[in-house]
């Protein structure tokens, strides 16, 4: 049997799109004309955007995460990988992500304007979802990557020592996708960026 490392360790069970969320979140709220009402769904939403950001932005952690792994399984076929063989399209590569940078940019008007509360999106997790962009262009949506070896990371990211390999496969594979708790990913942070 040859040796193969899965393209997804399991994290796409706990996702969905992004974008189809927050549009049918907003749909709804906008559905009301009085701006009491509005409110009152635009508070009920308020904690599942949160969660939504959160999970989505942790999950270009994951990716990264995962990746530093996989780049140490020289030679390993990559499993499960739906985007081989498609054509590589940029803009349709980096939708969501795209869509999730400019989000929380007025997302903390509309908490102000709807809860009276302040929101502002960490710099440190935007610097996630911009090295996630880059190592989405580097590897073209990972059309080409048959292999571990075809996985590219981006200059930014450090080398994770053995240790920090196995914490990483260890993590992932037994606490993140075991329970959908992507929030353990932002404890492996620090040994990639």
């Amino acid at each position: 049997m040859a040796n193969t490392v899965p393209f997804d360790p399991g994290y796409g069970q706990y996702l969905s799109s992004f974008i189809h969320s927050i549009e049918y979140m907003y749909a709804e709220i906008n559905k009301f004309k009085n701006l009491g009402q509005k409110r009152f769904k635009f508070k009920t939403y308020y904690p599942q955007i949160l969660a939504m950001i959160e999970q989505n932005t942790a999950f270009y952690l994951g990716c990264m995460l995962w990746a530093s792994y996989v780049v140490t399984q020289k030679g390993a076929e990559l499993t499960g990988n739906h985007c081989l063989g498609q054509e590589y399209n940029e803009e349709i590569e980096l939708q969501e992500i795209n869509y999730i940078s400019e989000f929380v940019k007025w997302f903390g008007k509309d908490t102000k304007y709807y809860l009276n509360l302040g929101y502002e999106y960490p710099e440190e997790k935007q610097e996630i979802l911009d090295i996630y962009k880059e190592f989405a262009k580097l590897n073209e949506g990972f059309v080409n990557a048959k292999t571990a070896d075809d996985i590219k990371l981006p200059k930014q990211l450090k080398t994770p020592d053995e240790k920090g390999i196995k914490k990483i496969y260890d993590t992932i594979t037994k606490e993140v996708v075991t329970t959908g708790n992507f929030e353990k990913l932002y404890e492996l942070k620090d040994l990639i960026l």
